[in-house]
């Protein structure tokens, strides 16, 4: 395919995209009236317009099923994580058994920590962003407590240059 440096070029590539129409799948904060432009996937990306349908459904199934939902939901609780291992595979390039989607962010730095930080005399600091969540904060702490050490001296948080972001 030959691309065409211009704007009609660049017109033409929008025309022919498959995923022109996706953006309509999202809910686009507004300013004044007007879309935001929105480069927040990290923590919270945009949410999907079709959100709401799915977690009336859980919340349906909750009400009328109660525990039972763990099994017997539209979409058993039980085996999610089965469910989604094939699609987070994909996602960060692995096979569906190398993967599982498990439980939430903090618990997992918990089990990371637990698993990998080894703190020696020498060498014992955490670096994270300042003001991260106070559930991570507090995961973050505990794991250096753990250890014997203190938080105020173990753990470096850092922030933008004044003025930057």
């Amino acid at each position: 395919m030959t691309y065409l440096n211009t704007l009609d070029g660049a017109r033409s590539l929008d025309t022919d995209d498959p995923l022109k129409n996706f953006r309509g799948q999202f809910f686009i904060p507004q300013h004044h009236h007007h879309d935001t432009i929105y480069f927040n996937g990290n923590s919270l990306g945009l949410q999907p317009k079709s959100t709401i349908v799915h977690l009336q459904q859980e919340l349906t199934d909750w009400a009328n099923l109660g525990v039972k939902g763990h099994v017997q939901a539209r979409h058993p609780w039980t085996p999610y994580h089965e469910e989604l291992s094939g699609m987070i595979g994909k996602l960060v390039g692995a096979q569906q058994e190398e993967v599982v989607v498990m439980s939430q962010l903090t618990v997992n730095l918990h089990v990371l920590l637990t698993t990998f930080y080894r703190p020696t005399r020498q060498r014992f600091k955490i670096i994270c962003e300042a003001k991260a969540f106070p559930s991570d904060q507090y995961a973050l702490a505990s794991q250096v407590r753990l250890h014997g050490l203190d938080p105020d001296e173990a753990i470096i948080e850092v922030s933008p240059r004044s003025g930057e972001y």
